[in-house]
């Protein structure tokens, strides 16, 4: 009778070590589904950082200067220097200025704190645009977004 009571039940030992099993299961779960998180945070940075870029490839795409330069006053150079040398452009320098601004407040709304974004271009002399957005990654380090547009 004695030997049929002992097998009934689990011993302390059992239980302890189901307990410990159960544990680091849920463990691992829990740093698994901190990595989702982080990733899918991540990549929401990009998917925006994306949509921020081909908008302004856009209005670049839309915006063309009359001798076929590049227009500089997307690139932050004010509108007045830019149309200097070309007065015809002058118009068109002065709506890239508007645009660039509207563009970078948008940006700064949309992305994570610390995040920069700016519009280069390699050569004046070419409609070339050069789009770059850099924020900060979630791990730490700087997530970049280069965007080459021709127009």
């Amino acid at each position: 009778m004695l030997k049929n009571a002992r097998t009934r039940g689990f011993t302390l030992t059992e239980a302890l070590v189901a307990i410990a099993i159960m544990v680091v299961g849920l463990a691992g779960s829990a740093a698994l589904l901190l990595q989702t998180v982080r990733q899918e945070r991540e990549s929401g940075s990009r998917r925006m950082a994306l949509r921020i870029a081909t908008s302004m490839a856009d209005q670049l795409r839309a915006l063309r200067r009359p001798d076929g330069r590049a227009v500089l006053a997307i690139t932050g150079i004010g509108a007045m220097v830019a149309c200097a040398e070309h007065p015809p452009s002058c118009e068109t320098e002065r709506a890239a200025e508007w645009i660039r601004i509207s563009w970078l407040a948008d940006a700064a709304l949309s992305l994570p704190q610390g995040a920069a974004a700016g519009v280069g271009a390699p050569d004046p002399v070419l409609p070339e645009y050069l789009i770059s957005i850099d924020w900060p990654a979630a791990g730490g380090g700087m997530e970049r977004l280069r965007l080459p547009v021709t127009t």
